[in-house]
């Protein structure tokens, strides 16, 4: 199984696997939209486990304006996975910002500070289609966001499909599932197919960095000495 499919490609091999090769039970338009719905389904599992090993945006940078709390997301945000704020022009300048609970909205009402040793009272928290930080950040601040981009929708048949491992199949099997459910057909057997390849993929997309697998992230450090970033004023990391 290729790596990479295209739409066309993954038409013609939905219809091989639902046995509609030469019929137009169902359209070429329909089927487009059952794989596109499979395509976005298979985006969410890889998600789900490990969206941040496997779909990632460039970072996306912003400079606050001293005024506003408010910031827009970017246009193909789907899901954070980190913000961070610089302390100088440099690359390794970056301090984590640490995320709030709504009831916490007001507790960190304070001028914002931040320090050499990347202690800062700044945080974060989404709100609708807006990152919202508090307190108010300083003026030419910049704020770094980490993000899974939104998956784009399989138009035209050139368009590709990175299927990662294989995992294209996934794809190609759910998509026949639907072609066949509208003829009201027996989908037993490639249901059990979803649900091996489901389970392959949970399993082999587990840790892309086999010699190192992921640990749990350490948010006990202390605020006082580096590294630091937490904000929390205290050695415990609490609050």
């Amino acid at each position: 199984m290729a790596t990479t499919m295209t739409l066309g490609e993954l038409r013609t091999a939905a219809r091989q696997r639902a046995d509609m090769v030469n019929s137009q039970f169902v359209s070429d338009v329909e089927l487009n939209s059952y794989i596109n719905q499979s395509y976005f389904e298979l985006y969410d599992l890889l998600i789900q486990k490990y969206g941040d090993n496997y779909f990632v945006a460039p970072p996306y940078q912003f400079v606050t304006d001293g005024q506003n709390n408010f910031f827009n997301l970017p246009a193909d945000f789907y899901k954070l996975l980190g913000v961070d704020l610089a302390l100088g022009s440099t690359l390794d300048s970056f301090v984590t910002i640490r995320p709030f609970n709504f009831a916490d909205r007001n507790r960190y009402a304070v001028p914002n500070f931040q320090s050499f040793y990347g202690v800062t009272n700044l945080r974060y928290r989404l709100n609708a289609n807006k990152l919202w930080l508090t307190p108010i950040p300083g003026a030419n601040q910049t704020i770094q966001m980490w993000y899974v981009p939104r998956l784009t929708t399989l138009a035209l048949d050139s368009d590709t499909c990175d299927g990662i491992s294989g995992w294209t199949e996934y794809i190609i099997i759910d998509a026949a599932i639907k072609m066949l459910q509208k003829e009201e057909s027996d989908v037993s057997v490639l249901m059990a197919q979803k649900a091996a390849m489901i389970e392959r993929i949970k399993n082999a997309a587990e840790n892309r960095d086999a010699a190192n697998p992921a640990t749990i992230a350490d948010s006990q450090y202390t605020d006082f000495w580096w590294p630091t970033g937490s904000g929390s004023g205290n050695g415990s990391g609490a609050f």
